[in-house]
């Protein structure tokens, strides 16, 4: 049973990162839907000199991990894992996730405070955006 935890563990994680091939996501009506990507981070561990400073940078950081959120779901994620045991005991446990990606065209849904010291970010990108991006990841520059 010991064994089985980790590895169920790191399926469920693994399996949560595949990406959503060529589907785009319909509501009720089968009319598309914009992808939304959320992200949160926490205000009183940023750096900075000021409340107002450590607020701005907290809104940059859960836009980042919005953006992050976004290109998981459409590119996917590369998942690194390996755990090891001796005599049926846990002696390592190693998970990376890898993921790379352009996001273009998102826009923000909502900033706000989820709780006293915690932003949330929310982004969408609409569907055929999505399709754009996943046949072609790399912008052409021109």
């Amino acid at each position: 049973m010991r064994k089985f935890v980790p590895v169920l563990a790191l399926s469920l994680l693994a399996g949560g990162c595949v990406s959503m091939g060529g589907a785009v996501p319909v509501d009720a009506e089968g009319n598309p839907v914009p992808l939304r990507g959320t992200g949160y981070a926490t205000i009183s561990v940023q750096p900075g000199r000021s409340a107002n400073q450590k607020q701005i940078i907290a809104i940059r950081a859960a836009k980042i991990s919005a953006m992050r959120d976004l290109a998981e779901k459409i590119y996917g994620a590369q998942i690194d894992a390996a755990s090891s045991s001796v005599q049926g005991r846990m002696q390592g446990d190693y998970v990376r996730a890898n993921i790379e990606g352009i996001v273009r065209g998102a826009r923000t849904v909502k900033i706000g405070l989820i709780r006293k010291d915690v932003y949330e970010v929310v982004l969408e990108v609409d569907p055929q955006d999505v399709a754009a991006m996943r046949l072609n990841p790399r912008p052409v520059y021109r």
